[in-house]
């Protein structure tokens, strides 16, 4: 049975979007964090998203891919997107592209089926929505957040439940923002 890694963007504060209109000032990822965002990335089995993270993903990775203006480790990230196995969990999505598979009925079976049939890990990124149903249910094994030198104040918190964590590891990059690795600890009840 493969494991489910939730990988996001974090402020200081734990929120994945600022309030009203987010453009990703706060985001501090440059190419550094970019590369370790690709070496997650390759390890993974599959990409699993909601409709909505799905739908900004779209736009710029299928085309990056073979973008000669991108640097280097976009173009690398572009051809992990296009080539790799996304999962979209959507009741509305129409019309997947690039090697993609929608789980529209009983998302949380669907996600649990698919963790039965992975070997690795299935690598999540998201949404808050998502990943509040993914965690109420058991199925989160792992977080790989980026967090970002940014308090927020307010907007999507990334978890809205208690969760207990065991620290993996924490990785330093050069702008500020760190690289945390977590597993869920089974071993501490959650209140």
């Amino acid at each position: 049975m493969g494991r489910l890694i939730v990988s996001m963007n974090v402020s200081l504060d734990g929120y994945i979007e600022a309030q009203g209109h987010d453009d990703g000032a706060w985001l501090r990822i440059d190419e550094e964090v970019h590369r370790a965002f690709n070496e997650l990335a390759v390890r993974a089995d599959a990409f699993l998203y909601g409709r909505k993270v799905y739908e900004v993903m779209i736009p710029y990775w299928p085309d990056a891919a073979e973008d000669p203006t991108k640097p280097a480790y976009e173009r690398e990230y572009g051809r992990l997107w296009v080539e790799k196995r996304k999962v979209v969990v959507s009741s509305t999505l129409t019309g997947p592209a690039w090697n993609t598979r929608v789980v529209a009925a009983d998302a949380i079976k669907g996600v649990a089926h698919l963790k039965r049939e992975t070997e690795g890990y299935l690598l999540c990124y998201g949404g808050a929505q998502l990943v509040t149903a993914l965690q109420e249910h058991g199925l989160v094994d792992e977080y790989a957040l980026f967090m970002h030198p940014a308090a927020l104040g307010a907007g999507v918190p990334f978890i809205r439940r208690t969760v207990c964590l065991k620290l993996l590891d924490v990785r330093r990059f050069e702008l500020g923002a760190l690289g945390l690795r977590y597993s869920v600890d089974a071993h501490v009840s959650s209140p």
